[in-house]
This record gives structure tokens, C-alpha cells and sequence, in this order.
């Protein structure tokens, strides 16, 4: 259906006939596809010069992904879309279990069961953006808490195109005046010397309505911008970016994204606490080093961590 879709995005009627020469398929086949679009919800106009889409409102599927996109990317090869999931995560870990290739992609309009780092709950309805990318980097287990990294750059760059200042709150979170918009979440298959596959889950706030206990830490792309987002159009946009950056990082590993990533950290030499579960840590925030783990000065040393949940304290 997407090629068709390409197809009358022309703006112009074309003929049923056309569509089946240019695409290599049916009359039959055509009228088949045509009524599907039609299921969807699309606006196709149908006459004797043709059929004609007219567009009177934002839709969002794999079919308007890949049309918007138009060409291929190494981290989206194959999108899948769904109205109602568990969760992404849980069902890209199977099909990466199963042997499916780097680039799946698995959308979902809502998740019942929607998580985010140590499993807390992920509050997401419907008009966010739920997904997850199966990825297979030739890398060390060690080195996955870096791809969350280059993930929040990639959100960050995203925003940026909406003229909205956003930040990275260490390791995996985005922040717009002090609310979090966005979350990451890594997890993976890997032997001791090697990573089999990562599954990448994103979690980012579109045209959600928020639950009104988050309503004070957390907000929404069309709380900001004060208008409905095309997610489509923000999705591409992140594609893109993230495309552009993952190659570079497999080649040149993090530390060219250094500077970058530290010149938008949230809580850049300000007083954080961070806890692991373990201990906690409290000192001033330096940002991170080419291993990808935050430098803390404080009272007696400099302590670096890998992971954690980080806040802002007082001295």
C-alpha cells in the first residue's frame, strides 16, 4: 500500500490503469489496495480521470513513515505498526529471538504494559510515540550504556528542529524546562565478548494527554508548541538523525560526540545525587568522558559512574 500511497500524494487524480503500470500489479490488485487505504481511514476521491487522495487530516502508520522517508535507512528497514501492545520492547526481544535483521522497528499507538529503565511504569495512551529498534553493533557488551547516549543526541537534534531547547538528563532522559518529554531504554542479548542484538525503546511525549499525577514532572511536544504534531513528520526527523549518527558512531566510537553531549547536559556542573541501588553518590556534575560514564567531583575524589538515577540536590 505504501507505494500506492506515494503514488497519490501527487495531488493529482491518476488512473487506476497507471497505478497498476507504474507498480507493476493488476486493475484488481489496484481497486484491492485502494479500498484498504480506504479502511484506514484515507479520503480517496474516485472518477473517471482517476482516483484522488485528499488529505484532511494527520495520519500516522508505516505507510506514511516510509512515504515521508523515501528512502532506506540501515536502522528501519522493516516498520511494524500496532494499535495496542504489551509493549514494544517485549515484542522486538522476541522477533530479534526469532533472527529478525537490524532495522526492525516496531511501532504501537498504545502500550498496556509500557516500561522504562528497572522496569518503572511508562504511562503511554494513545498520540505519543511508543517504538523500539533492534540493532546489532559489532561492540562489546560494555560499551551498550553508549548507544543511549547517541540516542539522546538524536532526540535532542530532533527538538531542535522545532526551535524547542531541550536537554539530556544523564544517562537517558529529555528535559524541557525542567519536565521530562522523552526516555530511553537499552537492553540486549550478548555473550561475553560480543553483543548480539540491542533492543532500543523510546518513549517520547507528542499528543498524549498526560496522567495528572505527571503533570508537574513531565510534559507534552503539543503542551509546548500548542498544537497537534504531526508524528509522522517528527519520527522521520528522528530516523534521520539518529540514522546519521549511528553510522559515525560504529566507525568513530563516542568521543566525537563528547563536546555535543555535554554542551546539553541537564544539571552540568550543578550538585546531583546519584543512586545505583547500591550506594549513593553526591558531588558536582563534570558530564561525561569517552567511556561514556559521568565524572562526579566530590568532597575527597573524582568518581566515575556507569549507571544510576540522578537528581539535583542542594549542598
Amino acid at each position: 500500500m505504501t507505494k500506492i500511497l506515494k503514488l497519490l500524494y501527487s495531488n493529482t487524480y491518476i488512473s487506476g490503469h497507471k497505478i497498476g503500470e507504474l507498480l507493476g500489479i493488476s486493475k484488481v490488485a489496484v481497486c484491492k489496495q485502494i479500498k484498504n487505504l480506504k479502511q484506514l481511514g484515507y479520503n480517496i476521491e474516485s472518477c473517471t480521470k482517476g482516483y484522488k487522495l485528499t488529505k484532511d487530516k494527520l495520519f500516522f502508520n508505516e505507510h506514511e513513515i516510509e512515504c515521508k522517508l523515501n528512502k532506506s535507512l540501515t536502522i528501519c528497514k522493516i516498520i511494524k505498526y500496532y494499535k495496542e501492545l504489551p509493549s514494544t520492547q517485549t515484542t522486538v526481544k522476541m522477533l530479534a529471538q526469532k533472527g529478525f535483521y537490524e532495522g526492525t522497528v516496531v511501532i504501537v499507538e498504545k502500550q498496556t504494559s509500557g516500561y522504562g529503565r528497572i522496569k518503572r511504569v511508562w504511562a503511554s495512551n494513545t498520540g505519543g510515540l511508543w517504538f523500539s529498534i533492534l540493532l546489532k553493533p559489532f561492540l562489546v557488551p560494555e560499551e551498550s550504556t553508549k548507544l543511549a547516549l547517541i540516542l539522546s543526541i538524536a532526540l535532542k537534534q530532533t527538538f531542535d528542529l522545532y526551535n524547542i531547547d531541550s536537554k539530556i538528563k544523564w544517562p537517558n532522559d529529555i528535559f524541557i524546562n525542567n519536565k521530562k518529554i522523552a526516555g530511553i531504554i537499552i537492553e540486549m542479548s550478548a555473550e561475553q565478548d560480543i553483543i548480539n542484538w540491542i533492543v532500543a525503546g523510546i518513549g517520547i511525549n507528542i499528543n498524549n494527554e498526560l496522567p495528572k499525577e505527571l503533570k508537574d514532572i513531565a510534559t507534552s511536544l503539543k503542551e509546548i508548541i500548542n498544537k497537534e504534531i504531526d508524528r509522522t513528520e517528527f519520527i522521520c526527523k528522528f530516523f534521520i538523525n539518529f540514522e546519521k549518527l549511528y553510522t559515525s558512531f560504529k566507525e568513530k566510537g563516542l568521543k566525537p560526540f563528547l563536546k555535543e553531549y555535554n554542551a546539553n547536559l541537564l544539571y552540568k556542573n550543578k550538585h546531583v545525587t546519584i543512586s545505583n541501588g547500591h550506594n549513593t553518590i553526591t558531588g558536582i556534575n563534570l558530564g561525561i568522558d569517552e567511556n561514556g560514564m559521568l565524572i562526579v567531583k566530590t568532597k575527597d575524589n573524582v568518581e566515575k559512574i556507569i549507571s544510576g538515577t540522578l537528581r539535583e540536590t542542594q549542598k
